[in-house]
């Protein structure tokens, strides 16, 4: 099986995703549906992955210190997270780093039908 391509425009913020800024700390929400309903220990390794994220780029010397606080993971439905990042700049390598995690939970745990309005992680035969 090939695994998917990704570009830059797929964590891209669109217009599902939010964002504010305040006092120089940029909050952006996101919006992760997926395949099917997450059980309650995949909703938790969700949120835990997404706090491991947070402290591998907070402290790394690699991605920068861009995170000011741990994200915070909801599940509006069975089917549909809500996380938000707060961090100081949009840019660096940390978004690779979140591609990559996200494509892995999709690979490995339940597909992610769309991260905004991304269909990236959508599987092929969904997707056509």
């Amino acid at each position: 099986m090939n695994k998917p391509q990704y570009t830059k425009d797929d964590l891209t913020l669109g217009h599902a995703a939010g964002r504010k800024i305040e006092d120089g700390i940029i909050t952006h929400f996101h919006t992760v549906e997926f395949d099917r309903p997450l059980t309650e220990a995949e909703r938790h390794l969700f949120a835990d992955v997404l706090q491991g994220f947070y402290y591998t780029v907070r402290f790394s010397h690699q991605f920068g210190s861009t995170l000011v606080s741990e994200p915070q993971v909801e599940f509006v439905t069975p089917f549909t997270a809500r996380y938000t990042l707060c961090q100081t700049s949009m840019s660096g390598l940390w978004k690779e780093l979140l591609r990559a995690i996200l494509t892995n939970f999709s690979l490995e745990i339940v597909p992610i039908r769309k991260h905004d309005e991304s269909k990236a992680f959508m599987p092929k035969e969904v997707a056509a």
